[in-house]
């Protein structure tokens, strides 16, 4: 495995960011969504964010599989193409 460089770990912690954020946010709005239509107040938006959290965590060991797996070879290759 090569050496990281800093723009290198800036790029994964972005994609982190991404993977954790987005998902997050997109439950919590889409349980707070819900519960105006359904008129249930803190339901929508706690499931919401407990399903966005699992997709997360999800999300996140997913990357950090495909990395440990070699998955930052491959994308160097892609790169370079």
């Amino acid at each position: 495995m090569t050496q990281l460089t800093p723009a290198d770990l800036v790029r994964i912690l972005g994609y982190v960011t991404l993977i954790l954020v987005v998902p997050m946010v997109g439950g919590t709005v889409l349980g707070l969504v819900l519960d105006a239509m359904l008129r249930t107040s803190p339901i929508g938006a706690l499931g919401g964010l407990a399903v966005g959290s699992l997709v997360a965590a999800t999300g996140v060991w997913l990357y950090i599989r495909a990395w440990s797996r070699g998955g930052a070879e491959t994308d160097e290759r892609a790169d370079e193409r």
